[in-house]
């Protein structure tokens, strides 16, 4: 290899945490995102870049208006799809890698990570680079090829459109939303439906990337992009849960299950869902903002497509774990903490 593409290797590499977390905040998909940065090296790796004073930026640059484009075209593939659409979850190492402290740096929560799906290319890109990644607006004007005030411009009208969407203004206590996402573990474990009411708003959305089953006929509210109505309650005894649907779909979701995890996934706890080892669900909450006891989830986001947890499985699925483990046989005299509830039987 000549020394030149020694250079392009080493500065690639460098800024390749970088480009992959703006991508997964461009495109809202781990998967997407590897591609196109696969193809930003391509073009870094075939350009002539004698005259480039800083790579990172220049590579900034490339992956931004790559995004651009290819959120043009997922946006109209998603438009076209029978069935809701979810950012892909990305769950939190527990030993970090670059990509992975490149993303907890670009902080950003997964519920915002939804609404960004309200914005247009230009104003997902401005406010992804300004929010997320620190860029001031004379930097956000060269990628974009604007005036710094009108990429002012560009990023307060994202704002706004993301307030009006219901993006929260700022990050709950996490100790506080670390307990309720613990309750509803437990809940969702033992079927309390009860326990399962009194964490809850009266209507609380619900939204799927995939039609949820709901069982003993109840109606079903197919492809949950769009929030699950709480229907009127009806009478009921005392003590006993009014049914709903929302209430049917997600305890129906939590028996098809072996057990329950909480996990990180951008910074906040999330539940994964496993079935014999296999991550088959990511459920992420959003509370209503209350700082005290008194807080109630408002909305339920569920991922359960398979090609949007392969990822998740790649970290916590089965034969991770089993890869895991046949490295510590290997080592004879090494221990390995386990964690509670360990989601695999390493004996099957």
């Amino acid at each position: 290899m000549t020394e030149q593409g020694i250079d392009k290797a080493s500065s690639f590499e460098a800024a390749r945490a970088r480009l992959l977390a703006l991508a997964y905040r461009m495109l809202g998909s781990r998967a997407e995102a590897e591609d196109l940065v696969q193809d930003a090296w391509l073009k870094w790796h075939l350009a002539d870049t004698q005259a480039v004073q800083t790579p990172v930026a220049w590579l900034t640059t490339l992956t931004t208006r790559m995004a651009i484009d290819r959120f043009r075209q997922v946006q109209r593939e998603r438009a076209s799809q029978t069935t809701g659409w979810l950012p892909e979850p990305w769950l939190d190492e527990v030993a970090p890698s670059a990509e992975e402290l490149a993303l907890r740096t670009a902080d950003m929560s997964y519920g915002v990570m939804l609404l960004l799906e309200h914005l247009k290319p230009e104003e997902r890109a401005a406010f992804v680079l300004h929010e997320a990644f620190d860029c001031d607006y004379a930097e956000i004007a060269s990628i974009l090829e604007r005036t710094p005030t009108t990429c002012r411009q560009i990023v307060h009208r994202a704002k706004a459109r993301l307030q009006r969407a219901g993006a929260p203004l700022k990050r709950h206590d996490p100790a506080l939303h670390g307990q309720i996402v613990e309750r509803l573990r437990v809940a969702l474990e033992m079927q309390d439906r009860a326990g399962l009411l009194r964490l809850f708003s009266d209507a609380p959305e619900v939204m799927s990337d995939a039609p949820l089953c709901v069982p003993q006929n109840a109606p079903v509210h197919a492809a949950l992009s769009e929030p699950v109505p709480a229907p009127a309650r009806e009478p009921v005894r005392a003590g006993e849960p009014a049914p709903t649907d929302w209430m049917n779909a997600i305890t129906s979701l939590a028996q098809q299950a072996t057990n329950a995890e909480v996990v990180s996934m951008q910074g906040a706890v999330c539940i994964a869902l496993f079935c014999e080892g296999d991550v088959v669900g990511v459920i992420d909450v959003l509370t209503d903002g209350a700082t005290d006891s008194s807080a109630r989830i408002v909305s339920l986001r569920i991922v359960t497509s398979a090609a949007r947890l392969e990822a998740a499985n790649r970290m916590l699925g089965r034969e991770a774990v089993k890869e895991l483990l046949a490295r510590i046989q290997q080592r004879p005299g090494a221990l390995a903490p386990v964690s509670r509830n360990f989601p695999i039987d390493v004996d099957a």
